[in-house]
């Protein structure tokens, strides 16, 4: 008898481990969300610079459009539009016809620039399946690291990837997340910017140029060995929100 309530207790502690994994990720994915205060731009325009392109990014009950918008040199004020209705290009004010295959190519480069600059929000998806894995140091501080993976279904074109994230324990911002596609990355936050209680979060993204492989899970560990290398910064300016 005694044997059978050890098992009973095991199997329901086992089961409340990892019952909870997933709540408490959640749980800091919301936190996260309220810390830069992206609970709070339902229905607003928000206006960014981003590598000589502006961006203006509004969500309002299940309903989304991204833009962007720059001047090129040959084609003159070129215009890309994603929304619920699909990609469209305007140059000059004028509808652009496409290829399918351009489409997808714009459409793709726009949508991953704003769910970047949109991190954690974008972690409330439908498709994201989220994990907590472990509390980690990071340059003397506690890390709460978060898996993501992706249901195929409304998965985009991350749904095969895996990302890692490391909230800090106290106050939940998300300093630092890794990811697979195009290659293993590693970003570290850079400094805010901030406008009418929103923050956006600018990065250095890094990669491994080590010839020793290391799990892109254990990465945090190449950064606090300084054995990144920098590959480009990610800097937003200019950041505007509207009613």
């Amino acid at each position: 008898m005694r044997h059978h309530l050890i098992y009973g207790f095991l199997v329901l502690f086992t089961f409340t481990l990892s019952g909870c994994s997933g709540e408490n990720a959640n749980k800091i994915i919301d936190k996260s969300i309220a810390f830069y205060g992206m609970d709070k731009i339902e229905g607003k325009t928000i206006e960014f610079d981003f590598r000589e392109k502006h961006f203006k990014v509004k969500q309002h009950k299940g309903n989304f459009y991204y833009e962007s918008s720059y001047r090129d040199d040959s084609l003159g004020l070129v215009k890309d539009q994603l929304s619920n209705h699909g990609f469209a290009r305007e140059v000059n004010g004028r509808l652009m016809p496409l290829s399918g295959k351009d489409s997808v190519k714009f459409a793709e480069s726009l949508n991953s620039v704003v769910y970047f600059a949109f991190l954690p929000l974008k972690l409330k998806d439908e498709a994201v399946r989220a994990k907590f894995l472990r509390t980690v140091q990071i340059k003397g501080s506690d890390y709460l690291q978060v898996e993501v993976t992706f249901a195929k279904e409304n998965g985009g074109d991350h749904y095969d990837d895996t990302f890692y994230f490391w909230f800090d324990a106290r106050d939940k911002s998300m300093d630092y997340f890794a990811y697979s596609k195009g290659g293993d990355r590693f970003r570290a936050g850079n400094g805010l910017i901030r406008d009418k209680g929103l923050y956006l979060q600018n990065y250095v993204n890094l990669e491994n140029k080590n010839p020793e492989k290391t799990a892109l899970k254990d990465y945090y560990k190449l950064f606090e060995q300084d054995k990144l290398s920098t590959l480009s910064y990610i800097e937003l300016r200019n950041l505007k929100v509207s009613d």
